[in-house]
């Protein structure tokens, strides 16, 4: 796939996509670098408004020429759920679910009515966001154009609620999905096994997070001269995470890390943070950053901290492949993981030798790391280059070119879906060599008793 490629042939596809620049956040990073590797005439996007999003906005985010419509609530409409009071009795009003159920059909609507063009040929949803997945099940049902599902996250069972509409999502994508797209091998796998209880499993491609080197900008480091060494964290902190970033700002307690400092780039409030009881002090620094700032900072960083929480979702531990491991494998400074060994990042991580591993919730391994990784030449050395070789196959270009095969095959199809006998493999499209044969294989057996 060369930069400037159709996506489609002849015509376009309808991508929805909630997270779409200027918002600061992991899909966006992962659609921009995917989307900037096409013709912008070839893709239209209806994403969520960037004036309604709560976190942080970046306007260096580019669209990249496409064209985008927003849709949300209005501007009026309550952010929070809500309590009548009816008597003697209060009654739970969930503003956010009715609003976005009404977003959904918006979207569903606005969808159909691009869908019967006929340069319009295919809709591709994105997830997260639930009520964007609901809005391309109701718009694919009446159009009858191919759907395509891209999957960034665990679906139902990284839900805290609302998992019968989920449930139901999920049939719909079974029965009418060509082509579904995973984050890795074990969420390609895991969504084989949940679409195969419907009966039917579209086509299942692994789509690794991609890095584009087109977006390497010459910002300036935030991180002050009096502040090092400096191990950085850049992105989201929320469940998933937090209790391994706890750990290691235990860790710096330790008089081996005296001198260290933690650098939080991150758009999580301080609130928020607080509520994970991360609190910014004296070695520990939390700050917003543009997506170029933040990319100085992994650069500039004496240790980069990628980790997974250990009392994270066992799904979301077992599947998930964090947006920013790709720009980790390029910023050039050692890696040091930090997750459960069930987790797909560690064990990831220990295929490709491309991190230090810490795979105890102990804070004292991750002193013992983080002092071979400041200390070690030799370690640091190996790594970097086992975390080049990495990065070859997230390169953008590289995934574009499984996205566009995935968009391909749906076009081709003439009907939305197969029988699990059927299921084809293109999960080692990128990987001809096989190298992730063993990882798939030792994955597999550990989940033959893993009922869902």
């Amino acid at each position: 796939m060369t930069a400037g490629g159709r996506l489609v042939d002849s015509g376009r596809i309808l991508v929805l996509a909630y997270y779409f620049p200027p918002v600061s956040a992991g899909p966006t990073f992962v659609l921009q670098a995917l989307v900037g590797q096409f013709d912008p005439s070839s893709i239209r996007v209806f994403s969520g408004d960037p004036a309604l999003y709560p976190l942080q906005i970046d306007a260096s985010l580019s669209t990249s020429g496409t064209e985008v419509r927003r849709y949300d609530v209005p501007r009026w409409w309550p952010t929070e759920d809500g309590e009548l009071r009816l008597g003697g009795r209060r009654i739970r009003v969930r503003a956010r679910a009715f609003g976005n159920v009404f977003v959904a059909f918006r979207v569903a609507v606005a969808s159909v009515r691009e869908l019967r063009r006929p340069e319009t040929r295919a809709l591709l949803a994105v997830y997260p966001k639930q009520h964007f997945l609901l809005a391309a099940c109701l718009a694919s049902l009446i159009s009858r154009k191919p759907l395509l599902v891209y999957f960034m996250d665990v679906y139902v069972e990284g839900l805290g609620s609302g998992r019968r509409t989920a449930r139901m999502i999920e049939r719909v994508i079974a029965a009418r999905a060509s082509v579904v797209f995973a984050m890795s091998e074990p969420h390609r796998e895991h969504l084989a096994r949940v679409l195969r209880r419907r009966g039917q499993v579209p086509y299942l491609v692994e789509l690794p997070h991609p890095f584009d080197e087109a977006e390497r900008e010459a910002a300036a480091t935030p991180i002050g001269a009096n502040h090092r060494p400096a191990i950085v964290f850049t992105g989201a902190i929320y469940d998933a995470q937090a209790d391994a970033v706890r750990r290691l700002i235990a860790a710096l307690e330790d008089a081996r890390l005296a001198g260290m400092h933690l650098h939080l780039f991150t758009q999580t409030t301080e609130e928020e943070l607080a509520r994970h009881r991360i609190v910014p002090s004296r070695r520990v620094h939390v700050r917003t950053a543009t997506r170029g700032e933040a990319r100085a900072a992994q650069r500039a960083a004496d240790v980069l901290f990628l980790p997974i929480g250990f009392d994270a979702n066992e799904d979301v531990r077992r599947t998930a492949a964090p947006s920013k491991m790709p720009e980790y494998l390029a910023a050039g400074p050692p890696i040091l993981v930090h997750a459960p060994p069930d987790s797909y990042l560690a064990r990831y991580a220990k295929d490709r030798g491309f991190a230090e591993i810490v795979e105890r919730p102990t804070s004292g391994d991750l002193v013992d790391a983080v002092t071979r990784l400041l200390y070690d030449e030799e370690r640091r050395s190996h790594l970097a280059a086992a975390a080049a070789e990495t990065l070859e196959r997230h390169r953008a270009p590289s995934v574009a070119a499984l996205l566009a095969r995935g968009v391909a095959h749906a076009l081709g199809r003439t009907t939305g879906s197969q029988r699990p006998d059927e299921l084809p493999d293109l999960s080692g499209a990128n990987d001809p060599a096989g190298e992730h044969d063993d990882h798939r294989k030792r994955y597999a057996q550990e989940q033959q008793h893993d009922p869902l």
